[in-house]
């Protein structure tokens, strides 16, 4: 998708988009003020650090796993929520996979090319989008700030920006009740393999006007966490779906990162899931 570096006309003005960027300026939540104590979960270890210079500092809420982590159990239902079927994504095809690059997650240059780090594959970053633009549609789908691209049907499919592949599955999708998403990333340029370090979390949002309830938010707001474990799969929730309906799911990476620079491991990936 197209940076918003088109936004930034100065140093002072980047600073100010990257916030609003990080902060991901279409929250899941409107900020109940609920508290909540982040308890580690079993067995795993609290991020503290990034394997990327950081714009902002790293959400509460992450953690990792040696291993594989266990999905909560949750209540099932029956009818449960679904994918929503549709055409496969295929945004992507044809263009050349996006190289991302750990410093630029803190570049707040819109003139730099952001290639060439350490962490990264080198090379240069396509130009615009991947394909003609869509026509806007909601939770922020295709929206004229070029944020976000088109939410995708089915269970698979590459991010935004063309820099990650990502699948998930999910526990049972009930209204009113809690729901984990397991999601894996895995990097399409070069040979980096699984998408580490990311701290991946859901926004949930039904319309434009109903975003999902403030128990989504990362903590100290809301309840949702992320423990990774192994290397590139998130274990993502509790989430809460408050009514039925077709559900965007977006799923957020590097989100701590700036979005300034093409090579920015900031990047999205929506999905279109059905909740009777």
């Amino acid at each position: 998708m197209a940076k918003r570096n088109t936004l930034l006309i100065s140093a002072l003005a980047g600073a100010a988009a990257c916030v609003l960027i990080v902060a991901c300026s279409k929250s899941s939540s409107s900020g109940s003020g609920t508290s909540n104590d982040d308890p580690t979960p079993p067995g795993t270890t609290p991020v503290t650090t990034t394997p990327y210079p950081a714009c902002v500092p790293l959400e509460p809420g992450s953690f990792t796993k040696s291993g594989s982590y266990t999905v909560p159990t949750t209540t099932s239902c029956s009818p449960a929520g679904e994918p929503t079927a549709g055409v496969a994504d295929s945004h992507c095809v044809g263009v050349p996979p996006q190289p991302t690059d750990g410093p630029s997650c803190n570049n707040l240059d819109a003139g730099a090319s952001g290639a060439g780090g350490s962490s990264g594959t080198g090379g240069s970053a396509p130009s615009g989008d991947a394909g003609a633009q869509p026509t806007p549609g909601p939770c922020d789908e295709n929206g004229t700030d070029g944020a976000y691209g088109s939410t995708m049907y089915g269970t698979e499919g590459d991010d935004d920006d063309c820099k990650y592949h990502v699948s998930y599955t999910a526990s049972p999708i009930c209204e009113n009740d809690g729901t984990y998403f397991i999601v894996t990333a895995t990097h399409l340029a070069g040979s980096l393999g699984p998408l580490t370090g990311a701290s991946t979390f859901a926004e949930l949002c039904l319309n434009d006007t109903h975003p999902a309830p403030a128990i989504d938010a990362r903590p100290p707001s809301g309840s949702q966490q992320v423990v990774e474990g192994p290397p590139g799969t998130y274990t993502v929730g509790p989430v809460q779906f408050d009514a039925p309906g077709d559900w965007t799911v977006r799923f957020h990476f590097n989100e701590f990162c700036c979005d300034v620079v093409p090579t920015s491991p900031h990047g999205h990936a929506a999905f279109h899931v059905t909740v009777p």
